[in-house]
């Protein structure tokens, strides 16, 4: 009788610790499942490439990471609400002038503030080129938009496939309140995946 008690006490034991680790191993999980998708959707932004303006670094179907909250340089990729548009479709642009910067592109090169913008992103496109065309028609800001420079708190996008691009050429500057994000990793398809 007293090794069957002293059994029973000893499973019941057991019992009691390992309900108690399952219940600690439970509430971590939950805790990053619900981390998990704070991340995903709340702190940063995920989303999809739609149409071609971003070919051949962003294709149609890509998908996205996007903060929210980080800082803008000159070639950042990031998503914006373009001015004038209704209809909740988010454009993704290649940031090519800051605030304060005045813009003009001649002969295929972009020029900031006068210097000549590196721009090696665009080489695919060039390369294939018939001799005498443009990928990026020449411009002046002065001439487009009536202005010397990017105002402030705005900034100057293009599409990286030019011929087709609906960006800051066509709809103008885009205010800093109609940046959705900065894109920071492409994760899909996985084969392309990339840190930004």
């Amino acid at each position: 009788m007293y090794k069957l008690k002293k059994l029973r006490s000893y499973l019941q034991s057991k019992l009691h610790s390992n309900l108690y680790l399952i219940a600690i191993i439970s509430g971590l999980f939950i805790t990053v499942i619900i981390l998990t998708y704070l991340i995903v959707n709340v702190v940063w932004i995920n989303g999809e490439v739609r149409g071609k303006s971003m070919q051949p670094n962003f294709y149609n179907g890509d998908r996205y990471f996007a903060s929210p909250t980080a800082p803008i340089h000159r070639g950042d990729i990031i998503i914006i609400d373009p001015p004038g548009s209704t209809a909740n479709k988010p454009f993704i642009k290649r940031v090519i002038g800051l605030p304060g910067d005045n813009i003009t592109s001649k002969n295929d090169v972009t020029y900031i503030n006068g210097k000549a913008l590196n721009e090696p992103y665009l080489d695919p496109y060039k390369a294939k080129l018939k001799p005498g065309h443009l990928l990026t028609p020449n411009f002046k800001m002065q001439d487009v938009f009536g202005t010397k420079k990017v105002p402030a708190h705005s900034y100057f996008v293009l599409g990286d496939n030019r011929p087709r691009s609906v960006d800051s050429r066509t709809f103008g500057f885009v205010s800093q309140d109609r940046i959705i994000g900065v894109v920071k990793l492409r994760f899909w398809p996985i084969h392309r995946i990339t840190f930004y």
